[in-house]
């Protein structure tokens, strides 16, 4: 199914490289106005994510979960002494794509992107002992499932570190039909759609220790907009951006965005 919604849609290319990303950027002292800053958002919300992560040489095992096209984790092999790392992605189209890529880059026998669910990992209980995520939770069904997958797959003490959107309820018929938007295009499960004192919750509930959490609308989404603004027929066009369908729905509905580091106790 997601690759149905999806396929190759929703990549923004460096225009030097043809690497793709798939996320929105983490925008701090980063200028909107250069429609190819977006690439340099991009790493800055990997290295946001990773560092958090607290990798460790001790570490056996590594998965970012929702990988993408495995940018995310050639930044993370170039960065950091990890040994042993994993992908884990539900699209048949960017599991092949990452694991071409990872080939290309020399990396193939460090990491290895696996096709399968974030809510029905195929890890055994307790085998992971760093779990990333970048813009992929809220995809989830159900974003909730996932947390529990996070717990069960997690050493104790294993850390989860966390960059996700938050769809939040709507106040009022133009808020709702903006959201309906907004989940058709994005795929977005309709339990996913609560605001960020429930996401907090669930985070409890599902067992884990809040580290750091923290809002990042002023970082991320509020200068994402300001960047498509500047350029709604070149992201089209250009980028492809699967953000572009979104329309009315992603500029104006009210978004959050959380970067969450956790730990199983």
């Amino acid at each position: 199914m997601y690759d149905d919604i999806l396929g190759d849609t929703g990549v923004a290319k460096d225009s030097k490289t043809h690497i793709p990303s798939v996320n929105m950027g983490y925008w701090k002292d980063i200028s909107q106005i250069d429609p190819e800053k977006i690439h340099i958002a991009n790493q800055a919300m990997f290295k946001l994510v990773s560092e958090a992560a607290m990798f460790s040489e001790k570490d056996e095992k590594v998965v970012d979960i929702g990988c993408g096209f495995a940018t995310n984790i050639k930044y993370c092999l170039d960065k950091y002494n990890i040994k042993n790392m994993a992908g884990l992605n539900i699209s048949p189209f960017q599991t092949n794509w990452g694991n071409h890529f990872l080939k290309q880059e020399g990396l193939s026998s460090k990491a290895e992107i696996i096709l399968g669910s974030a809510t029905d990992m195929p890890f055994d209980d307790a085998s992971i002992d760093r779990i990333i995520s970048i813009e992929a939770a809220f995809h989830f069904d159900t974003r909730e499932t996932f947390l529990k997958e996070v717990v069960r797959v997690l050493k104790h003490g294993g850390v989860l570190s966390l960059a996700d959107l938050i769809i939040c309820k709507p106040k009022n018929p133009f808020q709702k039909l903006f959201v309906k938007s907004i989940m058709k295009a994005l795929y977005v499960p309709a339990q996913n759609v609560y605001d960020y004192e429930d996401y907090v919750k669930h985070l409890q509930k599902c067992g884990l220790e809040i580290l750091h959490i923290e809002q990042l609308n002023k970082e991320v989404t509020i200068p994402f907009r300001k960047w498509f603004w500047n350029r709604p027929f070149s992201v089209f066009f250009k980028y492809n951006l699967l953000w572009s369908l979104t329309g009315l729905g992603f500029m104006f509905a009210k978004l959050d965005y959380l970067h969450v580091v956790a730990r199983k106790k």
